[in-house]
């Protein structure tokens, strides 16, 4: 498991109740900035205001954070561009949460989720009892565990490989390393270095490369999350 910064502070990873909570939030999150490119769209802006209404009724405006409020209150039309990309990432740290609630599949880790189809498979916009607040249940610890350990390992060699690139003797780097455990049975390997659907790292498409770390860092985030690294979601780092 991912070492937490300060030896003597034990993680407390968050209830499924919170779980459900934070999924719902960022649910919202992605709606936000899905619909503004809609903003000369008739309704959209009513849109907008029901998602806050909805977070309302279903109970969990007290999981937001400053910034989340801060985005789900700004109108139609005068989000940043760049912040609309940053924040639209954050669907992929909400594929890792319904995941853990046993709502959604993890996509490959080079595949973008389909944020749309995780958000209906929570209940996104419908009334509480029809959400993941539901008698929300977690797999099990080890599962988290384990896929935690598996986007550290994969974060680690793309970051590596950008700073470093070529080939890289993967395995046997992982099976000797002393501050892991890094977890390869999830991961695509090649020749003994970590591939990319089908290709290994130093032949993948740049963008396909790019893409793919942008996904695994918000993955990787969420898994820390659920591990109990930080109580606040956006104060989760992913160092590797």
């Amino acid at each position: 498991m991912t070492e937490i910064p300060e030896a003597d502070v034990a993680p407390v990873p968050p209830t499924a109740d919170r779980v459900a909570a934070r999924a719902m939030v960022l649910s919202a999150v992605y709606s936000r900035v899905l619909v503004e490119k809609d903003a000369h769209k008739s309704g959209s802006e009513d849109f907008r205001q029901q998602v806050f209404d909805w977070l309302q009724r279903i109970g969990v405006i007290e999981e937001l954070e400053p910034a989340e409020t801060n985005l789900l209150h700004t109108p139609l039309g005068k989000l940043d561009p760049k912040r609309v990309l940053n924040e639209s990432w954050k669907s992929e740290g909400m594929v890792v949460l319904a995941w853990a609630l046993q709502r959604a599949m993890l996509p490959p880790v080079h595949r973008q989720c389909e944020p749309f189809d995780v958000a209906k498979a929570m209940g996104f916009f419908g009334d509480r009892q029809s959400t993941a607040l539901s008698s929300p249940h977690l797999r099990d610890s080890t599962d988290i565990e384990n896929w935690a350990d598996t986007y550290l390992t994969l974060h680690w060699r793309l970051r590596q490989f950008s700073v470093e690139p070529g080939r890289f003797d993967f395995v046997s780097y992982a099976s000797g390393c002393d501050w892991g455990p890094l977890r390869l049975s999830e991961l695509e390997i090649q020749e003994n270095d970590l591939a990319i659907d089908g290709v290994r790292i130093e032949k993948v498409d740049p963008q396909v490369l790019r893409q793919t770390l942008s996904i695994v860092q918000e993955r990787h985030q969420a898994f820390n999350w659920l591990l109990g690294l930080e109580p606040v979601y956006s104060a989760v780092t992913t160092d590797t």
